[in-house]
């Protein structure tokens, strides 16, 4: 019994709490050719009205697997429930992450799902387009995806594409070379480390951006969303921070989970969606 709860993720005991009704909900779509490339697909009721914009949702885990929050789609359907309720088709794709792979390779599965969702005649993204919203290691994928354009460029992706991004506790501005068991996932960069440095990109017309950190986070610095904040803004770029009450996993649980999260995430995040319909 010590082993099994030991190797049970907190984020699978919470999605065995969400209820499974008031949405629909597609698994396993291939956005690529390995099984780590896969995306669940909510969508809301049938006769709900739906939202021209399409939520992608890039859950954390430090980068790599084996660790008690290492994520997998599979635990974030609390997630996918709560846009979709909104009326937002919601995608929550898997990637691959170290040892199976390091730096940026990551970062470049989320364009292939980018890809995949744009070139999908089901999403009609000629019309839809696509808010990406991370958490932590996720929020690290996602800022760079808005702010460095060789991404969407390799894939061939347009910039329309992205209408808007939201970071929630990300580490945006530091030195995975200084930290031990992050360093190995990105040493072959250690030459042009700024290239992992959601930062080092801040320039004039990134697409729009919400960044959202808790007070007390005691894993990811908040200097990190206000130095991103701080650096976009200066460069004269549509971007909004908010510091809320909790800590690293209060801004993920936020998202869905009564009486551990803090709510006002919601109300943040969904305040910025509506502002870009």
């Amino acid at each position: 019994m010590g082993c099994f709860i030991s190797s049970f993720s907190p984020l699978r005991a919470i999605d065995l709490l969400v209820d499974r009704n008031g949405y629909t909900v597609e698994k396993e779509q291939s956005y690529g050719d390995t099984p780590s490339m896969r995306m669940d697909v909510y969508f809301p009721e049938k006769g709900s009205k739906l939202k021209e914009n399409i939520v992608m949702f890039v859950y954390g885990g430090s980068w790599r697997n084996g660790l008690l929050f290492s994520g997998r789609k599979e635990y974030y359907r609390f997630v996918g429930k709560i846009f979709s309720s909104q009326g937002f088709i919601t995608m929550i794709p898997d990637y691959r992450v170290f040892p199976e792979v390091r730096f940026p390779t990551f970062v470049e599965d989320i364009a292939r799902a980018v890809k995949w969702a744009d070139t999908h005649n089901n999403f009609n993204c000629a019309k839809r387009r696509i808010i990406l919203i991370g958490h932590s290691a996720g929020a690290h994928i996602v800022s760079l995806l808005a702010l460095d354009p060789t991404y969407f460029a390799k894939f061939e992706i347009e910039r329309r594409v992205l209408r808007g991004w939201v970071g929630l506790s990300g580490p945006y501005d530091f030195n995975p070379l200084a930290i031990g068991y992050i360093r190995p996932i990105f040493e072959s960069f250690i030459n042009d480390i700024d290239k992992a440095r959601p930062v080092s990109f801040a320039s004039f017309g990134k697409p729009r951006g919400l960044l959202i950190h808790g007070k007390r986070d005691r894993l990811v610095s908040i200097s990190n969303s206000v130095n991103l904040y701080k650096a976009l803004n200066d460069t004269k770029n549509e971007i909004e921070y908010s510091a809320v009450e909790g800590g690293h996993f209060d801004t993920v649980l936020g998202l869905g989970v009564p009486y551990i999260g803090k709510l006002e995430v919601q109300s943040l995040i969904f305040k910025f969606l509506k502002s870009m319909e």
